[in-house]
């Protein structure tokens, strides 16, 4: 039961990774960072699959042998960030969500931009 639990969670977090692709606010790293978890807990052959896609296995791999993020990525991550509290305080015009949210996201980009950018063979 466990791993047919892990396995959906895997590819629920692939699905949202890739509308992250195309709709902006909502991440796609993260998603895909939480799906190789999973699939690491489940399924080597959902790992493997995920850890040699064409697209996101070279993230990944950066991911799992060094916690990096591309700096594209987290320049990325930010203005999307931005652009998404924008639009939820319009939405909603609810202050203190707005408040919350800003806090969460704040907390979040802080964390992404500790992480190294590049490789430890590429920073010399």
């Amino acid at each position: 039961m466990k791993r047919i639990i892990l396995i959906s969670l895997g590819w629920l977090c692939v699905g949202f990774g890739f509308v992250g692709i195309f709709v902006p606010g909502v991440p796609t790293t993260i998603f895909l960072i939480i799906a190789l978890w999973a699939f690491t807990k489940s399924s080597e052959k959902l790992r493997h699959w995920l850890l040699h896609h064409k697209r996101f296995g070279p993230i990944l791999n950066n991911w799992q042998k060094h916690k990096v993020v591309p700096r594209r990525a987290k320049i990325l991550m930010v203005i999307l960030m931005s652009s998404a509290v924008v639009l939820f305080h319009y939405s909603l015009q609810n202050l203190y969500l707005t408040i919350g949210l800003v806090i969460i996201l704040v907390s979040v980009a802080i964390y992404v931009i500790s992480l190294p950018s590049e490789t430890p063979e590429k920073s010399f």
